[in-house]
């Protein structure tokens, strides 16, 4: 009987933990990290508990270990999109898929997706000026990613509210179903398999429209006028999977980036008013250093999953070294490496001066986001452009129980002049 108690007690103490470890992660992050970040940095939890990795250099060390510290998103991705490079590591797949990407998403690209950017939110906005109201959300944030897919990366998709759905579906499950809930992870396959089944139309259309007209210069016309040898086993079915896969990465994130940046800045008048001046001034450099110091509070991903393969030994030489077995799921925290002080000076304060190579919002190492360019890009644009409304206000920031993308951000202004 009393063994039986202590088995119990102790299942229960561990719910316990886990239950309160996910209610900071959800509502205390920053506190959390900052208790880790300064007492066991590289945190592990016993028995079946997660690992965090906290510390700045130790972040960096993490990510650049594929080897070691694999991403867990195979079984999520593969049976919707099929095998993905962002659900490989340290394979042919990877290397392959994302350079040939990258190699087609140019930085000579970026000032004509600024200008589609900046034409798309106009267009958002426009039938909103006689309201002086505007749902963020419902308008503009979710609505110009998907419509750039379409432009710039040649997915346009049936209509609007069928990207949009595929976008939520996919990011879900892929990114967000911890507790592998059975319906989300089928809504993710449905959309799946309504987006290949899309793009085996959509292909043959692209390929006939090139043969008619060679100049289309989107991403996927870009693809379809490359040859690629059959010994690199690039075919059809590879360029659908990543075209399929700037919809996933494209959408929600950069939904939710938005709104928080601009929560941020209306939390801080001061920076408010000089990111006001920056986009009535087109200085899309300082502007762009006010969105991502803006994100830094308030970053989308509290820490990205890996799941550790071999035992390693993290921060080796050290005295936060920590011995990581094989089998753990380890929690490598961006947020926290952010504001890590012992890397970045006066972590506490918004400074809009710092180095790039501080700022984790795309990534670090082998999985830095493919599209970072691109959000580089169209993050601080449709920023500018609300800025640039005048009186601009917030009516309805973001709701705390919209988990994990926010729903609704409300933002008034004056009626611009005529």
């Amino acid at each position: 009987m009393s063994a039986e108690k202590s088995v119990t007690g102790e299942k229960t103490e561990k719910g316990f933990v886990a239950k309160a470890l996910r209610w900071m992660i959800d509502n205390k992050p920053d506190l959390l990290f900052a208790i880790i970040r300064n007492t066991r940095p590289n945190l592990v939890m016993p028995g079946d508990g997660p690992v965090f990795i906290t510390r700045f250099r130790d972040v960096q060390e993490a990510l650049q270990r594929p080897e070691i510290f694999n991403v867990p998103y195979g079984p999520m991705m593969d049976p919707s999109v099929g095998p993905f490079m962002l659900s490989r590591d340290d394979t042919v797949l990877n290397q392959r898929d994302k350079g040939i990407m990258l190699s087609l998403i140019q930085r000579k690209d970026m000032q004509d997706v600024r200008k589609i950017v900046a034409r798309l939110t106009e267009e958002a906005v426009a039938p909103q000026l006689d309201k002086r109201e505007i749902d963020v959300v419902a308008t503009i944030s979710r609505n110009v990613p998907m419509r750039l897919t379409g432009e710039y990366f040649g997915f346009p998709g049936p209509d609007l509210e069928t990207m949009l759905r595929w976008s939520k579906a996919t990011q879900l499950d892929m990114f967000h179903n911890g507790d592998r809930d059975p319906d989300i992870h089928q809504a993710n396959i449905e959309a799946g398999a309504e987006m290949k089944q899309y793009l085996a139309d959509w292909i043959p259309q692209c390929r006939d429209r090139l043969h008619a007209n060679p100049d289309g210069d989107d991403i996927l016309c870009r693809l379809l006028k490359s040859n690629f040898p059959d010994e690199i086993e690039f075919d059809e079915q590879r360029i659908a999977t990543n075209i399929m896969g700037t919809l996933v990465g494209g959408g929600e994130t950069t939904s939710q980036a938005l709104v928080q940046i601009l929560e941020q800045l209306f939390k801080r008048p001061e920076h408010l008013e000089g990111a006001i001046a920056a986009a009535k001034a087109d200085d899309d450099d300082l502007l762009y250093r006010y969105c991502w110091e803006a994100l830094r509070f308030d970053p989308i991903n509290p820490f990205v999953v890996r799941n550790c393969v071999q035992d390693y030994k993290i921060a080796s030489g050290t005295f936060r070294r920590a011995k990581i077995k094989a089998g753990k799921t380890v929690l490598v925290s961006t947020r926290s490496a952010m504001r890590d002080s012992r890397e970045l000076p006066a972590a506490g304060d918004f400074c809009i001066d710092r180095p790039a190579y501080h700022y984790m919002h795309m990534g670090y190492g082998m999985h830095t986001c493919l599209g970072d360019q691109v959000s580089r890009v169209q993050l601080p644009e449709i920023t500018k452009r609300l800025l640039k409304l005048p009186g601009i206000r917030l009516v309805r920031g973001i709701d705390p129980k919209d988990k994990p993308f926010p729903e609704s951000f409300i933002i008034g202004f004056d009626i611009p002049p005529s």
